[in-house]
């Protein structure tokens, strides 16, 4: 491409010389081949367009290059990080592999060595082993060894566990039973019970296809992960409340503030979704003395009320209760707790309302006046 471009410039530059000098008359045509005939044609040559611009572009050309090299150095910081990110990333991968093949060979391994049978006695003795402990955490609460708190998250642990393995349990036995006596396909082997043309003294069969199978063609595939931990849906157990709405209410500030934070973390270790938690403004209230002394200036009772708010959802009916009678076991006296259904009232009263932006709206009701749009030239 550098030649062909070169060569083309060198033609135009040729053709432009020479229309210079086909332009010349008899006497300039004599003085440029007496007089100076080397410096008249480099005149020509160097009044062409093309060659008076290379200075120009080629010092353009290094500034370029000067400005392009510049830049690539200071790439190469950005370049080195890069490599080396690049090279731990791939170090680390290269472990990671390694240790997962590791584990894959372990766990075929382990899967060759223990059986169906083995694992789904191991599975129920765990779940039974659980069962037991958690019986033993309600004695040790009913003998009042231990606190309310910590019986409900120890209690609620072991049985949860417990069902897990029993469940998972059924399932392999389940599973154990298929593999061991599978279903047979059922027959088709009809018979007509009159003697037809051809049959002979007994009846014959009707052909049919052939359902049989190879055993192992119907016996599911199982993960290996699977094998001693079967996949349970985390199903829904007891049925759940909507959102709901757990209110606070108390003059006083500081228990108010210190019981909300508790009803939070009460919530939270019921394992309850703790969707928001939130204040509004206080309600007032201004009271005056029934009967003021004459002569004297009795002042206004202003009485504030303060709220809090648990917005709650995924709540277990069964759970519910008993998170009530806990709250309201350890709530301090004035405050009341009041609980419902999530409504569009109680997003509203979040609402705060600005007093200049009613200002305006009061202003802008005034305009709207047939009067006042005729004053103004509206109408």
């Amino acid at each position: 491409m550098v030649d062909v471009s070169y060569e083309s410039l060198l033609d135009i530059c040729v053709s432009a010389a020479m229309t210079s000098i086909r332009n010349m008359n008899y006497d300039q045509i004599g003085e440029l081949l007496n007089n100076d005939a080397e410096k008249k044609i480099d005149d020509i040559i160097d009044n062409i367009s093309q060659v008076r611009t290379l200075p120009t572009e080629r010092e353009m050309g290094l500034v370029q290059n000067k400005s392009l090299a510049e830049w690539n150095l200071s790439q190469e910081p950005k370049i080195e990080e890069a490599k080396r990110r690049l090279r731990t990333t791939y170090e680390e991968a290269v472990k990671v592999k390694d240790e997962v093949m590791e584990l894959k060979e372990k766990l075929n391994s382990l899967s060759e060595e223990r059986s169906l049978d083995t694992s789904t006695a191991l599975l129920q003795a765990a779940a039974q082993s659980v069962d037991d402990e958690s019986e033993a955490i309600a004695n040790r609460y009913l003998s009042g060894e231990i606190e309310v708190d910590q019986f409900l998250k120890e209690f609620i642990e072991k049985k949860t566990l417990a069902h897990m393995r029993k469940i998972k349990a059924d399932k392999l036995s389940v599973i154990l039973r298929q593999q061991q006596y599978p279903q047979q396909p059922s027959s088709n082997f009809r018979t007509s019970p009159y003697l037809t043309k051809g049959a002979g003294l007994y009846p014959q069969p009707v052909s049919s296809p052939s359902f049989r199978q190879s055993f192992w063609a119907k016996v599911k595939k199982i993960d290996p992960w699977q094998l001693y931990e079967p996949m349970i849906k985390n199903t829904k157990i007891y049925p759940e409340y909507p959102t709901l709405n757990l209110q606070l209410d108390s003059m006083d500030f500081v228990p108010l503030e210190k019981f909300h934070s508790y009803a939070h973390k009460k919530a939270r270790q019921f394992e309850f979704k703790v969707i928001d938690s939130y204040a509004i403004p206080p309600t007032k209230v201004i009271l005056m003395p029934e009967k003021p002394d004459k002569g004297k200036q009795e002042k206004e009772i202003v009485l504030s009320t303060y709220h809090r708010f648990l917005r709650l959802s995924e709540v277990p009916c069964v759970r519910l209760s008993l998170y009530l009678h806990l709250i309201q076991a350890h709530a301090p006296i004035g405050i009341a707790i009041t609980i419902k259904k999530q409504e569009q009232a109680d997003e509203d009263i979040r609402y705060i309302p600005d007093e200049i932006l009613e200002a305006r709206k009061t202003e802008l009701l005034s305009l709207d006046d047939p009067k006042t749009r005729k004053l103004l030239g509206w109408e």
